[in-house]
């Protein structure tokens, strides 16, 4: 399952009677998408569907799809919790994974990934955690265990993230003798997520987020060291925001899937 893609627009203009002070008037930009969609030209890739988002001021509660749910919880200003459901066709909703944060001196820590809970229960099937290190501000270090149900922990391989200008701009990660290379380029537009509090802190845990959107993607691993590139285009709205994302497979040809986005 792909990690997460993600109302109105809403621009608070401070001023005051004196000339001076107009001048000097700040614009806060808090855009937020209210839906998103998702379009799979070819059905064997994915099957079509729109996620509605629903927000406590600029802290995001949930978004909805037709067959899953995604729930956030904070702590403050960060998100300290991410419960997936599964949704019969009576909404029902069963727990299928969910993701617990740590922060450090502001800063993500720790984040436990649970999978595979049966009939709503406590006790996950699979549960891994990973531990960050801040080398600086442009490099992280992790690594990442496997735990059992018992507490015990095994390494399972380790990485880094190379930052810049508010992006991941390279992740590189080893397990035993395969290690995967993944490098971003980014365009200077605004992301459609920017502005949901607490995202800036989840490192890698949001497919593709940052600062701007990635345009090219290269991966490069120990079984294929040829270079896979995947090219990522978009349409703005006149405050920079996407309101349609357009990914292409590796051949740069065919459209691997569509994003369209609502504000």
């Amino acid at each position: 399952m792909k990690k997460i893609l993600f109302f109105s627009a809403l621009m608070l203009i401070f001023t005051s009677c004196s000339s001076d002070e107009e001048s000097s008037s700040e614009n806060l930009d808090s855009t937020l998408p209210k839906t998103i969609s998702f379009i799979y030209p070819n059905e064997n890739l994915g099957t079509n569907s729109i996620g509605t988002l629903t927000y406590d001021g600029n802290k995001i509660v949930s978004l909805t799809r037709e067959q899953s749910k995604i729930v956030f919880t904070y702590d403050g200003n960060t998100i300290k919790k991410q419960e997936v459901f599964d949704l019969d066709f009576q909404k029902n909703e069963t727990k299928s994974k969910e993701v617990l944060y740590a922060y450090e001196n502001g800063k993500l820590k720790t984040r436990i990934l649970k999978v595979g809970f049966a009939d709503n229960g406590s006790e996950a099937l699979s549960t891994i955690k990973t531990v960050y290190t801040y080398t600086s501000d442009a490099l992280v270090n992790y690594n990442y265990y496997s735990v059992s149900t018992s507490g015990q922990e095994k390494k399972e391989g380790e990485g880094s993230l190379e930052l810049k200008d508010g992006n991941i701009i390279k992740d590189s990660k080893t397990s035993g003798a395969s290690k995967i290379t993944t490098t971003y380029e980014f365009d200077s537009k605004n992301n459609p997520l920017k502005n949901i509090l607490g995202f800036n802190l989840l490192l890698n845990e949001v497919d593709g987020f940052g600062k701007n959107n990635i345009v090219k993607t290269s991966r490069v691993s120990t079984e294929f060291p040829n270079p896979a590139v995947y090219l990522t285009s978009y349409t703005y709205n006149d405050k920079g925001y996407p309101i349609k994302r357009t990914a292409f497979d590796s051949s740069g040809i065919s459209i691997e899937y569509e994003t369209e986005y609502t504000y």
